[in-house]
């Protein structure tokens, strides 16, 4: 796998007509600065602290989980759950499988991320919106099958998406797609751990909602501690005002 990194910028911006937005990910200094001198109708920050902010400021709190990689990256991989261990092994044992950081490839992986987005009736982003991450991707047969983007943040890592291929009732593909997401988690894992990084975020963990039970089990199946995170937003006095209009006209 290659392993030239791309530094990300802790800053998401968004524009809705003629409004912008930022979001912050894993800095809170940068947001407190940034909601000190707002130059955004909106700013939301993810942490995983309790910050101290203004009582217009609305706050959301749900569970993550952490995955640790600091120490030695073998008793990381031990914390993987059997499954996982497992199915990552097999990669290695599998001459038609390969690996790649942040090779480019971005036609084809859009055209999986939309396929996967539109299936799972999701949001679409546009492209540029992957391009603001590390891209790790996994191969079969020299075809696209899985694709991670991740969050590089130092020293912090948080997953943007996780797409594949639709196995359309292929149980041998669904079998290969899903060990090949895995060995890139693991792939993540050994990067963050090789460079000196603190964490992995998992990106949110539903607990409660059965229609998100199975990314909740792939995501609790690396050994990670569920945390706590919180989202943080800025309105500006325009969006507030307008907000609380629309409320009002909605009665």
């Amino acid at each position: 796998m290659t392993t030239d990194p791309i530094k990300t910028n802790p800053i998401v911006y968004r524009r809705y007509g003629l409004l912008t937005s930022a979001r912050v990910i894993l800095d809170d200094g940068l947001f407190l600065e940034m909601i000190k001198r707002p130059r955004h109708a909106y700013i939301v920050a993810i942490s995983h602290q309790v910050l101290s902010v203004p009582d217009t400021i609305k706050i959301k709190h749900k569970k993550t989980i952490n995955i640790y990689l600091e120490g030695k990256f073998d008793e990381i991989f031990m914390r993987f759950n059997d499954t996982a261990r497992n199915e990552v092994r097999k990669t290695f044992k599998m001459p038609e499988f390969s690996v790649a950081l942040n090779d480019a490839n971005w036609g084809e992986v859009y055209a999986l991320y939309k396929k996967f987005r539109i299936a799972k009736h999701l949001e679409l982003r546009p492209v540029t919106f992957l391009q603001s991450c590390m891209l790790f991707n996994a191969y079969y047969n020299g075809e696209l099958i899985s694709s991670i983007t991740c969050y590089d943040v130092f020293p912090n890592l948080r997953i943007q998406n996780i797409f594949s291929k639709l196995d359309g009732g292929d149980k041998e593909l669904r079998k290969i797609v899903g060990h090949a997401t895995r060995r890139l988690m693991y792939e993540i894992c050994k990067y963050g751990n090789e460079r000196g990084y603190r964490l992995l975020d998992l990106a949110s963990a539903n607990f409660t909602n059965p229609a998100k039970a199975g990314i909740t089990a792939f995501k609790s199946s690396f050994g990670g501690k569920v945390e706590d995170e919180y989202t943080y937003t800025y309105r500006s006095p325009l969006v507030r005002v307008a907000s609380g209009l629309c409320s009002f006209f909605k009665r």
